[in-house]
């Protein structure tokens, strides 16, 4: 075997992993956010109810949660697409899955 095909295998190899890691990484990222919304709405809707002027005009807990989650699920999106576009430019063979919508998919 010839060192630049040593050199390319090696840099395919650490691109895969750390694609793998960053990904694993993203996947606990969501659903840390996701537990703890969860057990904020839980806390909230335990809370007792106070009566607060425009309150019918404010969103729920629940509905802020899922506002927040949503965003999370945009940002961790972006960042999966950033890592594919730099992985994609490395002059290598790996080709990185984006899995861009698949966490809403998890919901």
């Amino acid at each position: 075997m010839n060192v630049p095909t040593q050199i390319t295998e090696n840099i395919d190899l650490a691109a895969k992993t750390a694609v793998d890691t960053h990904e694993r990484f993203l996947d606990s990222v969501v659903s840390i956010h996701r537990t703890v919304i969860d057990n904020a709405v839980k806390t909230a809707d335990r809370l007792p109810s106070v009566e607060l002027p425009l309150a019918d005009k404010l969103p729920t807990p629940a509905e802020t949660g899922d506002r927040y989650l949503d965003f999370v699920e945009q940002v961790v999106a972006a960042n999966r697409d950033f890592t594919a576009k730099v992985v994609g430019m490395l002059p290598t063979g790996v080709a990185p899955v984006a899995k861009t919508k698949a966490t809403k998919a998890a919901k």
